[in-house]
């Protein structure tokens, strides 16, 4: 009996337990969803910010070493947010012996102390007392002989602000501190995540990176390999093939951000027997993924360009308004190749990794073939038709 009073209570417990998951309702699931994605995003953003008070502490030690000779110290003790728990306490003493050692010059030597760190209980007529060895002066008395010292790390949110305070003790009884110090940073401050090795301050970091981006220059030269496919306009029309063109010239950004740029470029496109062309193009570019490139990210850009061409051989007989005949086919195929000049407007999307490689596609309309019976369109709107489709990969120097 006594057997199955309990398996009645632990399936009522159960019951209890799910009752308010099973009454939830969608309005109520979803809220969950959207407080765990927010917790998940808070959670991350402290992570980070940490790791970069943590760099900012290492590196005022590699400009002011507080010790003027490598000197052992015990990583006594880290604190986090209520509520990051044991797993971001983990994190964080990872890191600082990852920035510790790949900074000997900071000559603050992280070691190992079984003594400091292994549990002691202390009976006495008093009580039982159970602490670690740091916490217990009997302990800190024997090993008080060795030039050892305990760092402290406190990691506390106070209002929009994350606040690291370090600490370096003595390991004596009394545990004298012997340099402290406290840094802030808000919490809507992006982190700098900076190397472990050769660590910069938060001003050397931000140089840096403008330099990078200032690298370039303002003028850069692009190469770019592009193919133009051309709708078919019907059973009668004869579309031209894909034209392959090769590319080159020079692109402008008005700032160093390069929310603007602006490119003229010259193109030639051969294909034996079948067709030659030379190419003029001009292109405006307008970033619309922030307000300027990034280093860590493709960038997306939105373009307009007009341009104009001159093609010549047996393939370019269908840029014309009208039908090809049999009898021009046959007087194209004896060596009398015809020969266009095309203006032509496009529009596309622009996407690019660090301004070294893009990729790219557009609509391009040809004004002049609006209404021939050999082009097509992929796109028509408010009276514009979109003969032409083209794709790019492009390479900047």
């Amino acid at each position: 009996m006594a057997s199955v009073r309990v398996l009645l209570i632990l399936v009522w417990a159960v019951l209890v337990a799910a009752a308010p998951a099973w009454a939830e309702s969608p309005e109520e699931s979803t809220m969950r969803a959207e407080l765990e994605r927010a917790r998940r995003e808070i959670a991350d953003e402290v992570h980070l910010v940490t790791f970069d008070l943590i760099d900012e502490l290492v590196y005022g030690w590699t400009q002011e070493p507080v010790f003027a000779t490598a000197t052992p110290v015990v990583l006594a003790g880290v604190t986090v947010p209520v509520g990051l728990g044991t797993g971001m306490q983990a994190l964080v003493e990872n890191h600082i012996a990852s920035v510790l050692v790949a900074n000997p010059i900071t000559n603050v030597q992280l070691v190992h102390c079984p003594e400091c760190t292994a549990v002691v209980v202390h009976s006495g007529p008093e009580g039982t007392v159970v602490s670690r060895g740091l916490d217990n002066p009997d302990v800190l008395e024997r090993i008080s002989g060795i030039d050892r010292h305990a760092l402290f790390i406190d990691v506390e949110a106070e209002g929009a602000f994350l606040v690291l305070r370090a600490r370096l003790t003595r390991l004596t009884p009394e545990l004298p501190i012997v340099w402290s110090h406290t840094i802030s940073s808000s919490g809507s401050t992006a982190a700098l995540l900076r190397e472990s090795s050769g660590l910069k301050s938060a001003a050397e970091a931000r140089q840096e990176y403008l330099d990078v981006l200032r690298s370039r220059g303002a003028i850069i030269v692009p190469l770019r390999v592009a193919v133009r496919a051309y709708a078919r306009g019907g059973d009668a029309g004869l579309a031209p093939p894909p034209f392959f063109w090769l590319q080159t010239g020079v692109e402008l950004g008005t700032t160093d951000a390069r929310l603007w740029t602006s490119s003229i470029l010259l193109g030639y496109s051969f294909v034996p027997q079948a067709y030659q062309g030379i190419m003029v193009q001009s292109r405006v570019s307008r970033l619309l993924t922030g307000r300027s490139r990034s280093l860590t990210r493709p960038d997306l850009y939105g373009f307009f360009g007009v341009g104009a061409m001159t093609v010549w051989g047996p393939a370019t007989a269908a840029f014309r308004e009208e039908a090809l005949t049999t009898a021009e086919l046959l007087a194209n195929a004896d060596g009398d190749d015809p020969r266009n000049t095309l203006g032509a407007f496009h529009f596309g999307l622009d996407l690019r990794v660090g301004n070294r490689i893009g990729m790219s596609g557009f609509l391009e309309t040809l004004p002049y073939l609006r209404n021939s019976a050999n082009l097509g369109e992929y796109l028509y709107v408010g009276g514009v038709s979109f003969q032409s489709f083209g794709t790019e990969v492009t390479f900047w120097f």
